[in-house]
C-alpha cells in the first residue's frame, strides 16, 4: 500500500520502542502517547539500575572517577525524564487557588528531619555571553631560591582516586527514581507550574513559557551512541511533537 502524496512515513525501532513518525502533524492526536511514555520510562528504569550498581552502599564518599561517570550519564537521563513529563502533562488541566500576597514577616521554621528530594522539572537556561570555564592553572616548576629554606608547597592536582562527598549525588538519584515511580504526580506538578506561569503572564509579570529550553537539551552529545543518548533523542522528539500538537490545536 502506497502512502498518500505529501506524507512520508518513517519507522524508528530502538530496543522495545517502535514509533511511527509522519511529516504531517494532523494525526498526532491518534498516537498512543501513554504507551510511548511507559515504554521510555522502562528504558530509563533500566539505565538507572546501572547507575545504582556503580554507587557504593552507605553514605560514604566515592572516587572522583565514579562520581564523574555517574554524573555524565545521569544528566541526559534527567533531561529525557523532563521531556517524558512534558508529554504526560499535555492534556492535564488544573484549577489554581487565588493568588495571595507574599507574607513579609515569616517566622523561622523549626523542625527535625530532611525534606525529601524533588526532581527538577525545568531545564536550566543557557548562559549566553558567559565565558566558558577554563582549565586550572598550569603546573609551574618547583624552584627553590637562595633566600628560601625550602621550596613552596606544590599545588594539589585532582586525581581519579580522590574521595568526594556523594550526599548531593545520592539525593539527585533518589529524586530521579521517585519521579520515575510516580510520573502522574510529576505531570500534575508541571501542569500547575504552567498554569501559574500563564496567570502571571496575564497579569503582566514575566514568566517562562516552556519548561524545556530552546535548542539542544542538557546532556546532549554530538554523535552520541550511548543508550542514554538514544533515549534522550527519542524523548526530546516526542516532547517537541506533543508541544506542536497542543499549540496547533490551541492557536491553529
Amino acid at each position: 500500500m502506497r502512502a498518500p502524496r505529501g506524507v512520508d512515513f518513517y519507522c524508528c525501532v530502538r530496543t522495545d520502542v517502535a514509533i511511527l513518525f509522519t511529516r504531517s502533524d494532523a494525526g498526532l492526536r491518534h498516537w498512543d502517547w501513554t504507551g510511548m511514555v511507559e515504554a521510555n520510562r522502562r528504558r530509563l528504569l533500566g539505565l538507572l539500575s546501572v547507575l545504582l550498581l556503580l554507587m557504593p552502599e552507605g553514605s560514604g564518599p566515592i572516587r572522583r572517577a565514579v562520581w564523574r561517570k555517574i554524573v555524565n550519564r545521569l544528566m541526559p537521563m534527567e533531561a529525557a525524564l523532563r521531556r517524558l513529563i512534558v508529554v504526560a502533562a499535555i492534556d492535564l488541566s488544573v484549577s489554581l487557588r487565588p493568588a495571595l500576597p507574599y507574607p513579609r514577616n515569616i517566622p523561622n521554621a523549626s523542625g527535625s528531619g530532611e525534606r525529601p528530594p524533588l526532581f527538577g522539572l525545568i531545564d536550566a537556561l543557557r548562559r549566553i555571553g558567559v565565558p566558558t570555564r577554563k582549565r586550572g592553572p598550569k603546573r609551574e616548576p618547583n624552584i627553590c631560591f637562595l633566600d628560601e629554606w625550602k621550596p613552596p608547597p606544590k599545588r594539589a592536582v585532582p586525581s581519579d582516586d580522590d574521595l568526594l562527598d556523594a550526599t548531593a549525588l545520592r539525593r539527585r538519584l533518589a529524586a530521579f527514581r521517585a519521579a520515575l515511580d510516580d510520573l502522574p504526580k510529576q505531570a500534575m506538578r508541571l501542569a500547575r507550574w504552567m498554569a501559574r506561569g500563564e496567570r502571571a503572564r496575564n497579569s503582566g509579570t514575566w514568566r517562562r513559557m516552556y519548561p524545556m529550553r530552546s535548542g539542544r537539551p542538557p546532556g546532549h552529545r554530538e554523535r552520541g551512541r550511548r543508550d542514554e543518548d538514544i533515549v534522550l533523542a527519542d524523548c526530546h522528539d516526542l516532547a517537541l511533537r506533543a508541544r506542536a500538537m497542543v499549540e496547533n490545536e490551541r492557536y491553529g
